[in-house]
């Protein structure tokens, strides 16, 4: 596996370690997170039943991707939208810069930091093309649900947005969101994610809690959607079951406070809504784990993030404002980067199963991760000790006069130090083995 790529996650570690700013705020939204998981079930009448129907609608949507892939796109398209595919992230990226061309150079542009906008990477693609744009995104988690942290993610908030009164409250915050979108919406260029796409009738479908998604959407001139295969959902009739669900592990309610359902760009009898409309339908290696027997479960997934939150890994390892490590990630990553790249992925994980509890899919997490690691063991870069250095270990471990050289174990320490990385300290060897100290105790020689 790279060595580079797992030098990277322990350096990331280490800066958590050291930088304790963000973790009272996470440990407030994992206890927000686990009084919902607790709660999910009262929602519903029938809890086990609600999840099994959810993982058969998956299973049949994923089996047959590609009619109800093709029935969405000729529903969107006669509604007046445009609908593209991109293989990869780098064909996204090219769209979105074909799509956004005019707007590319002046303030218009809103960029929304949904999962696949964060795939894709936009944001420092952007950057780093010189491409202005205003991030809508104020924070990953329901800040309004938190109970004691809320005042301070707020006043995090409010910071972010240069207002000057420091504790403006909820409210205020919304007041001065919606003041700041008082500019020119005429030629405005909307970019966001999604939350589910629905092949009959053709709809995209967008959760939040605050209504950005609703209020760019109403008055963008263009609004670009960036989506994954994978989010598919087979008609209306079952949606409600994906997104009570959702709703019910990330709020502890039925309902989000804002569901916007966007069935094409805005017609001549309606005022709201985006003159053009692109949804680009995002492949990104989902292909490919198709093709997976163990893996393809994950796509069970509804993006609810009770696993991350709650994972003790991705709680010591994450901030408020980067998310390096989730159980998806652990599946997925190996994958679609190659075991070569991505596969320490798969070690990361404690295999606690609490993400599996708490996993409204029915994602059996535990087994695919042992299934990932088994697969990147069989790979030459394995830990990055090879085969043939194992050999050389084995040998040397298994005679003693080795063992008793100094010269022997100085050239075991800097051979295999490597592997352990510059996180932590190869240990020394003892100056005697157990066997001699044993025959010294005991008077053999």
């Amino acid at each position: 596996m790279s060595e580079t790529g797992r030098q990277v996650f322990l350096r990331k570690v280490a800066e958590r370690r050291s930088d304790k700013t963000g973790f009272p705020l996470l440990e407030a939204v994992s206890e927000c997170y686990e009084k919902s998981v607790r709660d999910a079930p009262s929602c519903f009448s029938r809890y086990e039943l609600a999840r099994k129907r959810l993982v058969f609608y998956k299973h049949k949507v994923m089996s047959d991707l590609a009619d109800y892939l093709m029935a969405f796109e000729s529903a969107m398209t006669k509604a007046g939208a445009k609908v593209l595919y991109a293989e990869n992230a780098m064909e996204a990226f090219k769209e979105l810069m074909r799509l956004i061309a005019p707007a590319s150079g002046s303030q218009n542009l809103f960029v929304s930091k949904d999962r696949l906008v964060e795939e894709v990477d936009l944001f420092n693609l952007f950057k780093d093309g010189g491409i202005k744009f205003s991030n809508t995104h104020l924070s990953d988690f329901p800040y309004p649900l938190l109970p004691f942290s809320s005042s301070e993610l707020l006043k995090q908030i409010a910071k972010k947005l240069h207002m000057e009164e420091e504790n403006p409250g909820e409210k205020g915050i919304s007041l001065y969101k919606r003041h700041l979108l008082d500019a020119a919406f005429k030629d405005a260029v909307y970019i966001s994610g999604a939350d589910f796409l629905v092949a009959d009738p053709g709809a995209v479908v967008m959760m939040e809690d605050d209504g950005t998604h609703a209020l760019f959407s109403s008055f963008c001139q263009k609004h670009v959607i960036l989506v994954g295969i994978d989010q598919m959902v087979p008609s209306i009739n079952e949606l409600d079951y994906f997104t009570s669900l959702v709703s019910a592990h990330r709020h502890a309610s039925l309902q989000t406070w804002n569901q916007t359902l966007i069935f094409g760009p805005k017609t001549l009898e309606e005022s709201d809504g985006p003159s053009e409309l692109y949804i680009i339908l995002v492949d990104n290696g989902r292909s490919k784990i198709l093709k997976e027997e163990y893996q393809r479960s994950v796509f069970n997934c509804v993006h609810c993030d009770a696993c991350t939150v709650l994972c003790p890994v991705a709680k010591h390892v994450n901030s408020s404002k980067e998310k390096l490590f989730s159980p998806v990630d652990c599946v997925l990553k190996p994958i679609t980067d190659g075991f070569e790249k991505s596969g320490f992925m798969a070690f990361a994980c404690t295999l606690c199963g609490k993400c599996s509890q708490v996993c409204p899919a029915m994602i059996d997490f535990e087994e695919i991760i042992l299934y990932n690691r088994k697969k990147s063991s069989e790979t030459e870069a394995f830990m990055s000790i090879s085969r043939q250095q194992m050999k050389i270990l084995r040998k040397m471990m298994l005679k003693q006069k080795v063992l008793n050289s100094a010269y022997h174990r100085f050239f075991l320490k800097v051979g295999f130090k490597r592997a352990f990385g510059n996180q932590k300290e190869f240990p020394d060897f003892g100056k005697k083995s157990f066997r001699l100290l044993w025959n010294e105790k005991n008077g053999m020689h």
